[in-house]
């Protein structure tokens, strides 16, 4: 779990790498400012994670999907630009890699946080999906019991309480866990839905969608 302090501070120290690594000689900048897929160390790299893929509901794994994901600094018409960047790995229980897709790039801006907070928001939605998951696919199979429907709930608002959310986040958690259950909710939504309420990921899209009304009234 992050704080938006602990954001705020990675965020600067980025930043400041990119503009010193702009600032150093012309030879040293093209080593500096380039894409990661280029051979050459991208500004942050984030933890690997992974994603179980499951054949059917609480059957056995099919695959597993590794996730790699870094920012680069590129210099843009207005000054540096962040990209972050997705590479996946599909394996099968063996290990055995599968499949193999190209990065891609997810975010793009000349705000290092939000590329910043859009790579841990990712690894927290993958934490997540892996915990629930299980939990929704016991349900999908047999059912529940009234006393079995009430320890998922509690299960899964156990694992949404270690994340950082306002008493306010966590009632709009309940409320979608019971969704979830109950089938009116897909996984994917809830995840995103929850992990984007922490504090430290809610803050900075308010700062963005500040930032985008403001471009717009000066357009």
């Amino acid at each position: 779990m992050r704080t938006r302090a602990e954001l705020e501070m990675e965020a600067r120290r980025l930043e400041q790498r990119a503009h010193d690594a702009r600032e150093a000689p012309s030879d040293r900048i093209e080593k500096s400012l380039t894409l990661a897929g280029l051979g050459v160390a991208p500004l942050f790299t984030f933890p690997e994670s992974s994603v179980k893929l499951y054949a059917a509901p609480n059957s056995e794994v099919l695959f597993t999907a590794r996730m790699i994901r870094h920012i680069d600094a590129t210099e843009g018409r207005a000054g540096l630009e962040y990209k972050l960047t997705e590479e996946e790995f599909i394996s099968d229980p063996q290990g055995k890699l599968v499949r193999h897709y190209d990065p891609i790039g997810l975010v793009t801006s000349d705000n290092v946080m939000d590329v910043l907070s859009a790579g841990f928001q990712r690894l927290d939605e993958d934490r997540l999906w892996e915990r629930v998951k299980p939990v929704r696919g016991r349900f999908d199979t047999t059912g529940f019991t009234e006393s079995e429907r009430a320890e998922a709930e509690n299960e899964i608002e156990r694992y949404a309480s270690e994340m950082e959310l306002s008493s306010s986040a966590r009632l709009r958690v309940k409320s979608d866990t019971i969704d979830l259950l109950e089938g009116r909710l897909e996984m994917g939504d809830f995840v995103s839905r929850t992990v984007a309420r922490q504090e430290c990921f809610a803050a900075v899209q308010l700062t963005v969608l500040s930032r985008q009304i403001t471009e717009s009234i000066e357009i």
